[in-house]
């Protein structure tokens, strides 16, 4: 798990690193008031290389979120990418682990993804979210409500805590990652 400061040193690799997983995307990995942590992997196996190299990254954060008349703590994973050499070998899974042990460590509730592969995070037990969300679109500077494809949630807690109604909608208080 990474500082703010302590990922300074790697942003140049994991901006080179979300080019090549989202060529098409522009994922913005700034810290803001909701960031609980960065996760990396590194590959200690460059030799030729002075240092590791950045085989993995993903940010979590954390935000308060309601659906119906019950309010929780919620987790937000982003910025998830593993290099397409390193797939299919545990990289992201081992990162995974380190931002749901952060999000345990923060009491958060339930934890939401945007992916796409849900496949790669149905193996560390995330499920398809069915429920529609209202979050705040970024791009286009509104508030919009519907259901994410590719949206995905997992429970933590006692019992998995409660959860998520299939077809009542969260309110998400912010932006999705």
């Amino acid at each position: 798990m990474l500082t703010t400061r302590q990922l300074d040193q790697y942003l140049d690799d994991v901006s080179a690193l979300h080019k090549l997983v989202f060529p098409d995307a522009s994922i913005d990995i700034s810290p803001n008031n909701e960031l609980l942590t960065y996760g990396l992997v590194l590959d200690g196996s460059a030799a030729q290389k002075a240092t590791n190299k950045v085989v993995g990254f993903g940010a979590v954060y954390t935000r308060k979120m309601q659906q119906g008349t019950r309010t929780f703590n919620a987790g937000i994973v982003g910025g998830i990418a593993i290099h397409p050499d390193y797939r299919e070998k545990g990289f992201c899974s081992h990162l995974m682990a380190q931002l749901e042990f952060a999000q345990i460590q923060a009491n958060v509730e339930h934890s939401f993804l945007f992916a796409y592969e849900p496949r790669v995070y149905h193996a560390v037990g995330y499920q398809m979210l069915h429920a529609p969300i209202h979050f705040f679109d970024t791009p286009s500077n509104q508030w919009a409500s519907f259901v994410y494809r590719g949206g995905m949630v997992k429970s933590f807690g006692k019992e998995n805590g409660l959860p998520i109604e299939p077809h009542t909608l969260i309110e998400f208080n912010g932006q999705v990652y």
